[in-house]
């Protein structure tokens, strides 16, 4: 017999009802001990619970709209499909309608309904990402560098530049130690944000120049990125690298002028060394040259001269 032997002669014929009541017992029992067992991890642990809570926060970049029914709703287009239902103790988000904003907070439930993925965001703080609010202004389409480089979106920030490229970002500010540009680049997706790109918050980094005195974004043309070091209008120094390799393909002290086309970069190099045309006193002994972009070999592109 099954149970308790004693207990079943004393309630009678029927030694299955014990039994049940037993097995209840037991299951409460044990789901109770469960219950303290996790409460009594929390409480020896008070920061496991709030752990969990921050992996779960997210940063949405994306536009506040006000619902016909008085609510508002947070989109992005990096997430098609997908409506933020935001909502904020202080009630912040009414003055940052129609703007772009940056919201970081938890994601609290997700309903799916009629093929839209809404999802219910507690929010934590709210930044505004537009110009009158003095964060940013983009320009589309800008030339940037030398003279046949890409077209870039230009995030101008009130500390920093970001030149914004399909594959590629670009952020540049000023150094905060000495004279001289702070270069940051990083790859990215089309899946990013371009927002949070320039914020280094998403991409890929690459590499960095910290500083090293006049070092200055150049443009891109494809994967190859230009920096000049020094005034553009004299001799200075220009760096090519290919990004997709992580390679320098050029370090070289030029004249004004270089510029890309057709695949290569056209310059005047200072010829260091080797037979030279004799120059007078005041000019520069420089020779034409043109870079293949994409081999990184350069070569000589005409006859030599003097500059200026």
């Amino acid at each position: 017999m099954i149970g308790n032997p004693a207990f079943a002669k004393r309630a009678g014929s029927d030694t299955r009802e014990p039994f049940h009541r037993g097995g209840v017992m037991r299951r409460m029992f044990t789901r109770f001990m469960a219950l303290a067992f996790a409460l009594g991890v929390c409480l020896v642990l008070p920061g496991v619970g709030q752990a969990q809570e921050e992996t779960r926060k997210t940063t949405v970049y994306g536009m506040l709209r006000q619902t016909p029914q008085g609510g508002i709703e947070l989109t992005s287009a990096q997430e098609p499909g997908v409506v933020y239902v935001p909502f904020d103790r202080g009630s912040i988000m009414n003055s940052l309608l129609d703007i772009k904003v940056r919201v970081r907070g938890v994601v609290r439930e997700i309903v799916v309904r009629n093929g839209v993925t809404y999802k219910v965001l507690a929010v934590d703080d709210v930044t505004p990402m537009t110009a009158e609010y003095g964060a940013t202004t983009i320009e589309r389409g800008k030339a940037a560098g030398l003279p046949g480089t890409d077209l870039a979106e230009v995030h101008a920030y009130h500390d920093r530049t970001c030149y914004f490229y399909p594959r590629y970002a670009v952020v540049e500010s000023l150094a905060g130690y000495s004279d001289g540009h702070v270069l940051k680049v990083s790859a990215h997706t089309a899946a990013d944000s371009p927002d949070a790109v320039c914020e280094l918050a998403q991409g890929r980094p690459l590499f960095e120049i910290p500083n090293g005195g006049d070092f200055a974004f150049a443009g891109l043309s494809g994967d190859t990125l230009f920096v000049t070091n020094g005034p553009a209008d004299g001799l200075h120094g220009l760096m090519a690298v290919n990004l997709a390799a992580q390679k320098q393909t050029l370090d070289a002290t030029v004249i004004p002028g270089a510029s890309v086309a057709s695949g290569s970069l056209a310059y005047g190099e200072k010829i260091e060394s080797g037979r030279k045309p004799a120059c007078p006193a005041g000019k520069t002994a420089t020779r034409p040259m043109r870079l293949d972009l994409k081999t990184g070999k350069a070569a000589p592109a005409g006859k030599d001269s003097c500059w200026p």
